[in-house]
């Protein structure tokens, strides 16, 4: 890979009009713009440039310089008749720096935004979703500060193909799909592996297409997909190597943990991977010697993760080790709630927008989604190339025959933004000095740096804080993340439309004077499930708290009678995704 060159560039290979010279306290110059501007030409004369002397036949000089300005620094900027060129510009400097009492000469250079732009063949022609001012993310600007080196992100998905454009950023993954076509008296599953055999080292894609052999139970006939190798090009294909495209964290590393084959993969499978690929133990299965700080899982089914506590095990399981674990929200046009793993708790549930900015019209939407990225949109814009998400794939309908770029749509396609995102945080934290940040810690920058929609999702469709915005999320991570603020409650006095998803926790505070004789804080309305937790002069948390209300649904209570005078703290905790709470303190 060759070394970036950054946008911004001085105007040095075709010289310069305005230079920049500031003379020493006490000098007559530093006293008198007109001394300036006798000196800067009389370094004209000396460098020998042409025009700036008279001619032997008393014809006037063409070339001179002329004072501008004095400039906040005490400097004073001069500005040529005639550009000069690269060694015209040198000599005059050279003279200018000659004389004992100029503390220091240089141009007064142009500089343009800081921004890296990759030399990967189709970056500039098909990835919108990383530069488009609309619909993108805003990832060349967030290259400045990071591209993602040092962190692993997991795709959990299936699998992965060779490809020149990744295969350098690919460390060693897993396959864990159990089910290879094993004679069962129900025989209800096809061979969902594909490969011939069950879990092992090699988290290769054979491809998982469907045939009317499979229809009864997949419920379509379709080529083989290549999403694994898709998903892991958008958070990590190598950028700046002239081929291809880049990824967002285009010097980050992908772990290809194979979980989907023919038809789609098996929860129990999923969770064990979710376990191994965040550094924990699965019976049977070597440890990962490369556990990953962010778990990309760009699949999903319907159902609550209330129902299904098995995902939720695993998710709790891999956040307790300090990895964010990203899901797509689902591209049933359906509220997220009603999906897993897009319902669980703890994870960062991510939204599809288009290139107009808007909500894609196939996106799941709700108080689950954490925010939104780009995931294609079949009916924004005006270009064909515009309404895909281009990445990674093979030219092979079944079985793989060769690399290729595949244009694809879906939440599936905003997932992995998020993800590189995260990556491309995290490698900033670090080398800011910063600690590892925790996946609360990750959840909350995303939010508070996400941009505005350009198009705002109708009320009845949410799509969270609003679109990820690589840059300021990546700077962000570099700054020191505050403690956790409450916000205060006034006395009867309702606190409404409090809105999140599931796992997520909203911290409030009263201050309640001496002499009161009962305290009530409570929550109310709206949809979902919350309990409340609370604490008198410390911050409670759900294992650390003087009381409690956790009943189901929105409608909790704790009554203190007597409270002593001081600070209580109130934290709700979304069981499942709430929405319209309204919260209040009453003494």
């Amino acid at each position: 890979s060759r070394n970036i060159v950054p946008l911004a560039r001085t105007q040095a290979p075709t010289g310069f009009d305005r230079f920049i010279v500031k003379y020493r306290d006490g000098s007559t110059a530093r006293r008198s713009t007109t001394a300036v501007t006798d000196l800067a030409n009389a370094a004209l004369r000396s460098a020998r440039v042409p025009g700036a002397m008279t001619s032997a036949n008393g014809a006037r000089a063409t070339l001179s310089m002329k004072h501008v300005r004095k400039t906040a620094v005490g400097a004073d900027l001069v500005r040529a008749s005639r550009r000069l060129n690269a060694t015209e510009s040198a000599a005059f400097l050279k003279q200018l720096r000659s004389d004992p009492s100029v503390l220091y000469a240089q141009p007064d250079f142009m500089k343009q935004r800081l921004e890296t732009i990759p030399d990967d063949t189709y970056f500039g022609q098909l990835q919108w979703d990383y530069t488009d001012p609309t619909g993108g993310i805003n990832a060349t600007t967030a290259w400045d500060t990071s591209k993602g080196e040092g962190v692993v992100v997991a795709v959990l998905d299936t699998g992965h193909v060779d490809h020149p454009d990744l295969d350098g950023n690919i460390v060693p993954g897993y396959d864990f799909i159990s089910y290879y076509g094993q004679t069962t008296e129900e025989g209800l599953y096809p061979d969902v592996a594909g490969d011939g055999d069950g879990r092992d080292a090699d988290a290769h894609d054979p491809g998982d297409w469907t045939d009317t052999s499979m229809s009864s139970w997949c419920g379509r006939i379709s080529n083989s997909s290549w999403h694994g190798t898709h998903v892991a090009g958008t958070v990590a294909a190598v950028g700046n190597n002239a081929s291809g495209i880049a990824g967002v964290a285009y010097q980050a590393k992908v772990q290809p943990v194979r979980v989907l084959g023919h038809c789609g993969g098996l929860t129990s499978d999923i969770a064990d991977a979710i376990i191994w690929a965040s550094g924990g133990e699965v019976p049977g299965v070597p440890m990962n010697e490369t556990p990953a700080e962010v778990l990309n899982l760009s699949l999903g089914g319907g159902g609550s993760c209330y129902d299904d506590p098995m995902t939720q095990e695993a998710i709790d399981g891999a956040i307790s080790r300090g990895v964010t674990v990203v899901v797509a929200a689902g591209n049933d046009s359906d509220n997220a709630a009603n999906h897993s793993p897009a319902s669980c708790k703890g994870v960062i549930t991510v939204g599809a927008t288009g290139i107009d900015g808007g909500k894609s019209w196939f996106s799941n939407y709700g108080a689950s989604v954490t925010l939104s990225a780009p995931g294609g949109n079949a009916t924004s814009g005006s270009d064909p190339d515009d309404r895909w998400i281009w990445s990674t794939g093979d030219v092979g309908a079944t079985t793989p025959e060769g690399p290729g770029l595949i244009g694809m749509i879906g939440t599936s396609q905003a997932s992995p933004h998020v993800a590189g995102v995260i990556a491309l945080m995290q490698s900033a934290a670090v080398a800011a000095g910063k600690p590892v940040l925790t996946p609360a810690q990750v959840k909350n920058i995303l939010r508070g740096t996400a941009r505005s929609f350009p198009i705002a999702p109708p009320m009845s469709t949410p799509m969270g804080a609003g679109i990820v915005d690589a840059a300021a999320a990546t700077l962000a991570a570099t700054q020191d993340v505050g403690d956790e603020t409450a916000e205060p409650l006034t006395n009867r006095l309702a606190l409404p439309g409090q809105t999140g998803a599931a796992g997520d926790e909203l911290l409030y505070s009263i201050e309640v004077p001496a002499g009161t004789r009962s305290l009530n804080l409570r929550s109310y309305g709206g949809s979902g499930n919350v309990s409340l937790y609370v604490a008198y002069d410390y911050i409670p948390t759900a294992a650390l708290h003087d009381r409690k209300s956790a009943r189901p649904g929105n409608s909790e209570a704790v009554v203190i009678t007597n409270p002593a005078a001081g600070t209580y703290y109130l934290r709700m905790v979304g069981e499942q995704a709430f929405t319209n709470v309204s919260v209040m303190a009453l003494y």
